[in-house]
């Protein structure tokens, strides 16, 4: 008679270890019952994923829970699983950085528990062919990945064997949709166990009499139910009950599975992930079962693919530094941290949670730049090449204090990394009319450029909603680069207002060691006066909102004998009525919590406009709308006023400081 082994297992998430408040509450309500009903009860079988950072965690908070799990293994009743240390998308790294990770949470599991792990887990089940080679020279044996990845009419619950490039893994496939529902019995839910037992039979006819596994693991909701003593219970006695049926650890149904289903797994990722691939921040089932993979998530969220991209370059980094080991290895440590999958899939509802762990990410890849420098004699470099992939080269601006990443699309700056700072300055959102009211339709980096007409311009800078301006959504044209000089030329044209009147512009950026030079050209093309509102636009991403002691950002505009003061809290229309500081000579910006500077100078006086813009947005644990980051925009403005074929120049300098703390 067929057998059913029933292999239950949890993982927990990053987020519940980021602090001691949420350690303690997911300590106190899901490990420690857990643990203690595992002890009492060696009927039951059961299996963990720990990432590194909880097992840390666990050894300086709560030793003896890992001793407890350490002697559950040792009567064959848990099984610890493997997979990367700082539980990446396995698929998103480099075949040395998925060895790393591997061999990093390996080394952690045998020292703690006394074994090595056998199988791999997957965050949000992310999977491409190319990891079986990798999982083959680690000595992982199989992999847990969620049912919605195999091809229709192949999930029989038995194990399946796939093959590339001549090595093969066995891979278990996880039932997500056989979790406890909410309120749901244990005898209703172990009747559509059963159930699912019959039909997989039913339709195997290949293979009816061979033994059936059903694995899942738990998520927080989930386990409530298997936490509740009476419905465990219940569920136990169902199960003990059943003469086919029992609990087991995935390592041993493996090992004596009677029958291998031979089949090719595409790339993929769990469906409930991938209803959020299609459309940003909304769950559409994909249409005509395309399969969607972790790069299709990317696509559609623009900030965790410019995280990757950087990722990207630091590991190349990594990979190919020659020099001190010692230090090579602690650079390839923040790298391997900087490759947790919380940071580029957020599925928590706290909130900022997403952008915090894309910033902690930016600031272990700063951390390893900085330390691959120590290896090496360090000199300040401009390169252009596709950083991102996108077709079009990028301009990367290697500097003592910072990176600076140049972009042909809007010719603004899209990555600010100030090295002993704690993320990207300019790591910012557009916002969605759907979650914040208005549409942007450009990406809101460091000098943008606009030109409004009056009335527009008067909406602006009262934070309202108005027609972008021009050249902001534009694609800028290569002119001239010069790598040893360290210049980028740009130029682009448009038309303007409804008189359609030509008008181009050319941005010239000369790169320097503490800051940055843009030159502006503005010329009318066209016979007819050309009159509204030049403005260059500046976004600084406010980087630790979720900081008990965080500061906002302060602004200090020089107008005349004067100098105005406000916090990235504060809307300019508190200030002044319009909007528009006049006759600023100066600008400076200060984030008090990593003391960097950022000091604005025109050429010429201009006026001066600056609000915050809060971007909201819900994910995939609630509909409700959330903070998802906060952006100080702030901006020069000119006017302008220009005759046929007459044209103004405009230049900025912007350089970068970073003061001492202060000691109290």
């Amino acid at each position: 008679m067929s057998n059913l082994h029933i292999c239950l297992g949890y993982a927990g998430r990053a987020t519940e270890f980021q602090d001691d408040s949420s350690y303690q509450e997911a300590y106190k309500s899901v490990y420690k019952p857990l643990g203690a009903i595992l002890f009492a009860n060696p009927q039951l079988k059961f299996s963990f994923f720990f990432t590194g950072p909880q097992i840390e965690y666990f050894k300086k908070k709560n030793p003896e829970f890992l001793d407890l799990i350490k002697n559950l293994i040792a009567r064959k009743q848990v099984e610890v699983i493997g997979g990367g240390y700082y539980n990446p998308l396995f698929p998103l790294i480099l075949p040395a950085d998925r060895a790393a990770q591997i061999e990093k949470l390996t080394l952690s599991l045998r020292q703690n528990f006394g074994k090595r792990p056998r199988g791999v887990y997957l965050f949000c089940d992310s999977w491409d062919p190319s990891l079986i080679s990798t999982f083959d020279a680690t000595n992982l044996e199989y992999a847990f990945l969620d049912s919605s990845l195999l091809q229709p009419g192949k999930d029989f619950l038995i194990p399946i064997v796939m093959n590339n490039l001549g090595k093969s893994i066995v891979i278990l496939p996880i039932e997500s949709d056989l979790a406890p529902q909410k309120g749901q019995s244990a005898k209703n839910y172990f009747s559509r166990v059963i159930e699912a037992f019959e039909s997989a039979k039913k339709n195997d006819k290949q293979n009816e009499q061979a033994s059936r596994i059903l694995s899942f693991f738990f998520d927080k909701d989930s386990i409530l139910s298997f936490l509740d003593e009476k419905w465990r219970e219940d569920f136990d006695a169902l199960v003990q009950g059943k003469e086919e049926c029992d609990f087991s650890l995935p390592y041993n149904c493996v090992k004596e599975a009677e029958s291998l289903l031979q089949t090719f797994v595409h790339s993929g990722i769990n469906k409930k992930i991938a209803r959020w691939c299609i459309t940003p921040y909304e769950s559409v089932e994909p249409l005509n079962k395309y399969p969607v993979n972790i790069y299709d998530y990317l696509q559609t969220y623009k900030s965790s693919l410019s995280l990757f991209d950087r990722m990207m370059n630091v590991s190349m980094l990594v990979n190919q530094c020659h020099g001190d080991k010692m230090r090579k290895n602690a650079a390839r440590d923040r790298l391997l941290a900087a490759q947790s999958g919380e940071a580029y899939v957020c599925r928590s509802s706290n909130e900022l949670a997403s952008f915090t762990e894309r910033q902690n990410a930016y600031k272990n890849l700063m951390e390893a730049e900085r330390l691959v420098r120590e290896c090496s004699s360090f000199k300040e470099s401009v390169t252009s090449y596709d950083y991102n992939g996108d077709g079009f080269n990028e301009y990367i601006c290697r500097l003592e204090k910072c990176n600076v990443c140049v972009g042909t699309s809007g010719g603004s700056i899209f990555e600010l990394d100030v090295l002993k700072s704690n993320g990207n300055y300019a790591d910012n959102l557009s916002r969605a009319k759907k979650y914040d009211g208005l549409d942007d339709n450009y990406f809101r980096g460091i000098f943008v450029d606009h030109l409004f007409e009056d009335a527009e311009a008067q909406k602006y800078c009262k934070g309202e909603p108005c027609r972008n301006g021009m050249f902001s959504a534009k694609r800028y044209k290569e002119v001239l680069f010069s790598s040893p000089r360290q210049e980028i030329h740009f130029e682009t044209k448009t038309k303007f207002s409804t008189l359609d009147q030509p008008i181009s512009l050319k941005k010239n950026y000369i790169v320097k060691s503490n800051g940055i030079t843009v030159q502006y050209i503005l010329k009318n093309e066209g016979p007819i006066t050309v009159q509204g509102k030049f403005a260059v636009e500046s976004n600084f991403a406010e980087l630790d909102l979720l900081n008990p002691n965080y500061k906002p950002y302060s602004i200090e505009i020089v107008t005349g004998q004067n100098i105005v003061i406000g916090t990235s809290d504060n809307y300019c229309r508190q200030t002044v009525q319009d909007g528009l500081i006049q006759k600023a000579s100066a600008l400076q910006i200060t984030d008090s919590n990593s003391n960097v500077s950022f000091m604005f100078t025109p050429n010429e006086e201009a006026g001066v406009t600056f609000f915050p813009v809060t971007f909201k947005r819900r994910n995939m644990d609630t509909d409700i709308l959330q903070n998802e980051s906060r952006t100080f925009v702030t901006a020069f403005i000119w006017d302008v006023d220009l005759a046929a074929s007459m044209e103004i120049e405009k230049t900025i300098n912007l350089t970068i400081t970073q003061t001492r703390k202060r000691r109290k």
